[in-house]
């Protein structure tokens, strides 16, 4: 069978956990893989040959500001030095796609910074933006690659 259009994925049907507790305030979330490559100069060759080296994770959140967890985090870290690393895991479960769910587990996050003060008259809803690293990555759960 072919694709159809109701295979598509809502990014709405997904829900983000932080050391296993739900983050629902969450607006947007995504993480990216980057590999790490040198450059290889071949003999004969004009054109460089590249080698994988490694690979960093890097990733942003964006919560409706409804917390002051990220801020918490960014003071005891100045005021004590305690750098804590967490576990978040993506859930994309959109039922109506007949595609499954797809979980992706992100290990040794590690939160870059955080907006410490915001007033804006004219947002109807405040948000802050939450750019991250991590060291690992799972996937145990996939989303179906036939199409029924």
């Amino acid at each position: 069978m072919s694709f159809r259009a109701q295979n598509t994925i809502s990014g709405k049907e997904g829900r983000l956990f932080l050391d296993g507790e739900e983050l629902a305030y969450i607006k947007m979330f995504e993480a990216d893989i980057e590999k790490k490559k040198s450059e290889v100069p071949i003999m004969g060759r004009r054109m460089d040959g590249h080698k994988s080296t490694g690979a960093t994770g890097t990733g942003t959140a964006t919560f409706y500001k409804v917390t002051s967890k990220f801020i918490r985090l960014m003071v005891d870290y100045v005021k004590t030095g305690v750098d804590p690393y967490f576990t978040l895991q993506a859930v994309l479960d959109d039922k109506g796609s007949g595609r499954g769910v797809e979980r992706v587990t992100l290990f040794d996050v590690n939160f870059d910074s955080a907006k410490v003060g915001n007033l804006d008259v004219d947002s109807e809803a405040l948000e802050e933006e939450v750019p991250f690293t991590f060291e690992d990555i799972e996937l145990p759960e996939e989303l179906n690659d036939t199409f029924n």
